[in-house]
């Protein structure tokens, strides 16, 4: 059985982005716009942090405060990386919503449109094509950071 995020919740997450603050990458091999909304704030948090830790066991001993929502607009890209510094022991990410060309999350060479995966594990956004794609992603960290 797959399982993927409630369509409300993205929904909800694609909505707030205007109320929220938004930081512009376009440097070091990335360029996309981020907002960052602390779980606090989140009025279905716990249910979808249930969620996200039935995934995987990765998630075992560890902990979260943020989702970050990004759009990617024409031309912005993430280029290969990890995301394994700040304590990040996994990512979770999901597409909200794909470009109209599919450009989506590559993980080792395959496409993921939602899942997590090792903080240490090679991933990158190719370039978008046409239009723009909306993801979430949740870095799940030790007990003893912050982010």
């Amino acid at each position: 059985m797959i399982t993927r995020m409630k369509d409300e919740y993205k929904s909800w997450f694609i909505n707030e982005i205007n109320n929220l603050d938004k930081r512009t990458w376009n440097k070091n091999g990335r360029s996309y716009t981020s907002h960052s909304i602390h779980i606090d704030y989140v009025p279905f948090h716990s249910e979808l942090k249930k969620y996200i830790y039935s995934l995987s066991n990765l998630t075992d001993g560890t902990n979260y405060k943020m989702y970050h929502i990004h759009v990617w607009n024409e031309g912005d890209y993430f280029d290969e990386h990890r995301d394994d510094n700040f304590n990040r022991k996994w990512s979770y990410v999901c597409e909200l919503k794909p470009s109209e060309c599919k450009t989506h999350l590559l993980v080792e060479g395959n496409e993921m449109i939602e899942g997590i995966f090792n903080s240490n594990t090679l991933h990158q956004v190719p370039p978008i094509q046409n239009g723009y794609r909306i993801s979430l992603t949740v870095f799940g960290v030790g007990y003893d950071s912050i982010i």
